[in-house]
This record gives C-alpha cells, sequence and structure tokens, in this order.
C-alpha cells in the first residue's frame, strides 16, 4: 500500500486550510496513513513531513515496518516527545479530530502544545473513501472468509437450535478460516423477531417454518466483511415467501443497474421503488447501504439525501429489507465496488432463497 501517496494527499488538504501540520489520534486513521498496528500512539503531519509518537512497547518490528513517517519512542509522554521534536518547532496553528478527541484530551493538548488548535472532521475518512486496489484485495479475502464461513454454518441449523449457537458457531468457523474478530455484534433473528433489522442473536430457539436473518462480517488484515443473507426453516408460509421475493428482486435491480457516476441517493431510489409499487414502502426502514473499508459503516453514505457521486474504488453495501412486525422479515446484503470501469461483487454467496 502507498502510504506515502496517502501522507501527501492529507498534506495537501492541510496547506489548503492554512494549517501548519494536523494531529492524527484514531488509531485507524494512524493505521491508514503509516501502517502502524499498535494500540497506542499519534501521529503529526507536517506540511513537508511525518512523525509517529509512541512507547518502547512496540520497538522493534512493530514502528519499523511504518511507511510515511520517521518514528519516535519516548518515555516523556506521547505530547511532550512531539513537542520537543524538530518537527514541531514553530508551529501556531495545527488541526486536530474533532470526532476522535475527548474534551479532557483536547485541554490537554492546548495546555502541552501550546499552540491554536482547529477542529477538523473526517478528513482522513474521506481519503478512506477511495480504496486501492492493495485494499479491495483484502477486503475481497474477508468476503471470502464470510461466504465459506456460512456455507459450514447452514449444516448445524436445525429446528431447535438457538440463534446464540447460530452467531458462535460462525464467528468460530470465521475465525477459523483466518478471520480477525467480527466487524460487527453478529446478527441471527429468527421469526418474529427477523422484523427487527438489527436483532442480535439471542437464545431464542428456531422453528420450522421460521425465515432465520443472518447479518455478520469478518476482519482480514484490518478491513471488514458485512453481508447479509435471509433463509427459511422448511417452507415459508406464502406470505414470507412474498416479502422474501419483493427484496430478492429489488436488491437485484439495484445491483444490476447500479453505475459509475450515479448520485447515491439514485442508487437507493432504485431498490426503495421497487419495494413501494409492491405495497411495502413503509416497511424498508433504512437506507440501501453505505461504505466499508476500516470501519464496517463508513463513507459514502447510500440513503436518499445523499448527493454524492459513486466513483470507482468506493467499496459500499447494497441491502435492502421489508420487515414485517410479528410476521417476519427479510434483508439480502452485498458488498460492490467498481475497478477498471468493471463492476465486482465481493460477497458471493447465492442470493435465492435457500430452505434448509
Amino acid at each position: 500500500m502507498n502510504h506515502e501517496k496517502r501522507i501527501k494527499s492529507l498534506q495537501r488538504k492541510i496547506k489548503k486550510e492554512g494549517l501548519d501540520g494536523m494531529l492524527i489520534t484514531e488509531r485507524k486513521n494512524i493505521y491508514y496513513l503509516t501502517g502502524f498496528t499498535g494500540d497506542a500512539g499519534l501521529l503529526f503531519v507536517s506540511t513537508n513531513s511525518a512523525l509517529l509518537v509512541t512507547d518502547y512497547r512496540f520497538e522493534g518490528g512493530v514502528v519499523e515496518k511504518i511507511q510515511g513517517a520517521r518514528y519516535l519512542l519516548t518515555r516523556e509522554g506521547y505530547l511532550k516527545g512531539l513537542k520537543d521534536d524538530p518537527i514541531f518547532r514553530k508551529k501556531k496553528v495545527i488541526g486536530f479530530e474533532s470526532f476522535g478527541v475527548r474534551y479532557g484530551s483536547y485541554r490537554n493538548i492546548r495546555k502541552t502544545l501550546k499552540v491554536k488548535l482547529k477542529p477538523m472532521k473526517d478528513v482522513v475518512e474521506r481519503l478512506r473513501e477511495i480504496k486501492d486496489e492493495d485494499e479491495i484485495k483484502l477486503m475481497k479475502k474477508a468476503a471470502s472468509i464470510g461466504d465459506k464461513a456460512l456455507e459450514r454454518v447452514l449444516e448445524i441449523i436445525k429446528p431447535g437450535i438457538r440463534e446464540l449457537d447460530i452467531a458462535l458457531e460462525l464467528e468460530y468457523q470465521m475465525r477459523k478460516l483466518g478471520g480477525e474478530g467480527v466487524s460487527f455484534t453478529t446478527i441471527v433473528a429468527s421469526g418474529k423477531r427477523s422484523a427487527i433489522p438489527h436483532g442480535t442473536a439471542s437464545n431464542k430457539k428456531i422453528k420450522t417454518g421460521e425465515l432465520i436473518t443472518i447479518d455478520f462480517g469478518t476482519y482480514y488484515k484490518g478491513y471488514a466483511s458485512d453481508m447479509t443473507r435471509t433463509f427459511a426453516l422448511g417452507r415459508p408460509s406464502s406470505f414470507l415467501k412474498e416479502i422474501y421475493d419483493v427484496v430478492y428482486h429489488a436488491q437485484k435491480i439495484a445491483r444490476e443497474k447500479v453505475k459509475i457516476g450515479m448520485k447515491m441517493k439514485e442508487i437507493d431510489a432504485l431498490a426503495r421503488k421497487y419495494i413501494e409499487d409492491k405495497g411495502l414502502g413503509d416497511r424498508f426502514t433504512h437506507s440501501l447501504g453505505h461504505g466499508v473499508g476500516l470501519d464496517v459503516h463508513e463513507y459514502p453514505g447510500v440513503n436518499q439525501k445523499s448527493r454524492e457521486v459513486l466513483k470507482e474504488g468506493m467499496v459500499f453495501t447494497i441491502e435492502p429489507g421489508v420487515y414485517v412486525p410479528d410476521k417476519g422479515g427479510v434483508r439480502i446484503e452485498d458488498m460492490v465496488v467498481f475497478m477498471n470501469g468493471k463492476k465486482h461483487l465481493l460477497t458471493r454467496f447465492p442470493r435465492e432463497l435457500v430452505i434448509l
């Protein structure tokens, strides 16, 4: 990954804002910019250089692998180490990540560094919005782990199994296949609970004739996956089969018609209009999708209000859903990206209704 290029992109933003530098404290942003995998430290990026300040716990292989910045190991505290380093000479105005800094930390930064602080929102997060080929390869691997794990888990689903048992087995299989832990709390919602969009796994036992929505993901080398599939344990009622068909076709329409240059709200409308035309518009209660990367939810947002335009390298989800209280719900979700003008689906598990 070209960390030097990422640092340079941030430096252009720093210059444009008239800053002497920017303090990066969010761990995933530090990782994105330098490749540093430690869990403590800060990164200072000036208009022409960058310094990672951390401590001796990460001496050796961890700090020596960083790119795009030099590093400083200190026992005196990260802020003091930065203040005393030549990179910080004559600095008067610096930016900081306003959404990641608590008030107490802000006061400490101001007291120690003795500079004017300018709050900055989502600067690095916006850089992360466009993925390079290396990032996409890692996300493809994360998605593949999810595909394989789900296939294995379906073998254990039988009447009487708890939702929680399915979730635990799924997480175990993802770990066994190389995943680095779940990218969010695993959702397994069956029967009437499948009408809860974010119904995390419970002790409920699954019965014949119920729908089962499974929404899950893992990390691979820091990058997330996210996929949802809905299954039926035995033959579902005609009503449940009907709402499955509606969601299936809405998702298929969006997957097939999405293209570079569309506004995100137009992509949302592709699926939403179909569901509305089937009389279920009020039961589609969330946005069509979201970006995925180092975080499982990041830019871009794929929703009714977003005017953002789809560009190459944006990894995003398409996940329409219909949720009918006291009856059941369906969601189908895939990760999508365009590379070299071609559309790629990172999640590959079949979308047609599987009756277990």
